[in-house]
């Protein structure tokens, strides 16, 4: 009976521990997430710039699965040693599928990521426009015989445009390609309103 007793207030004890990890979550973090209204993010891309060589193996993994057309740019907004990098957060409340006139950009039906169909986006910036992070970009349409040589629309003879994002390598097998290409976990895809695993990973 002594050991059931002991076993019991043993138990009793440990359960609170459980919920010590958002105690840890640094304020002045949240602040700086909140402030720049990141906190919107639900694949947020995070650096750890003490553990990040730039080796430039996200850019080169991301590269590889979009055509040579990465779908990032490995800089942002910067606190302490972390990085919010410049790459779609697939946000809880996307304001950048408003106003799209075709419905290029929408969600997936898969898991609901916010992709550009690329067959029906005419290039109007709208989506970039709208975009609050800069995470959205108008780059040249390339031939795919000849990557060098950029696409022209032949009644007005321009450039043709489309917007580009990060998709979150949706029709790609393991998730997104800059994350399982780090060497260091140094970049991590996180959900910001999961303060436990926000908790977790900033203080490894």
């Amino acid at each position: 009976m002594g050991d059931e007793k002991m076993t019991e207030l043993h138990t009793i004890k440990e359960v609170p521990e459980a919920g010590k990890k958002k105690d840890n979550f640094d304020p002045s973090m949240m602040e700086f997430l909140v402030e720049n209204r990141l906190i919107n993010g639900t694949q947020t891309m995070l650096i750890d710039l003490d553990r990040c060589t730039r080796c430039d193996d996200c850019l080169q993994a991301c590269a590889s699965g979009h055509s040579n057309n990465p779908r990032f740019i490995r800089h942002g907004r910067i606190h302490g040693h972390y990085m919010v990098a410049n790459a779609c957060m697939h946000c809880e409340d996307p304001v950048c599928m408003i106003g799209c006139p075709t419905g290029a950009i929408h969600r997936s039906e898969r898991n609901g990521e916010v992709v550009i169909n690329d067959l029906t986006c005419i290039g109007c910036g709208t989506c970039a426009i709208s975009c609050p992070y800069e995470n959205i970009r108008m780059v040249n349409v390339r031939d795919q015989s000849d990557e060098s040589a950029v696409m022209v629309d032949p009644v007005n003879g321009r450039p043709i445009v489309k917007a580009t994002k990060c998709d979150l390598c949706v029709e790609h097998h393991g998730g997104p390609a800059c994350e399982r290409a780090c060497p260091h976990d140094a970049l991590k895809r996180a959900d910001m309103n999961d303060l436990d695993f926000l908790s977790d990973w900033l203080n490894r």
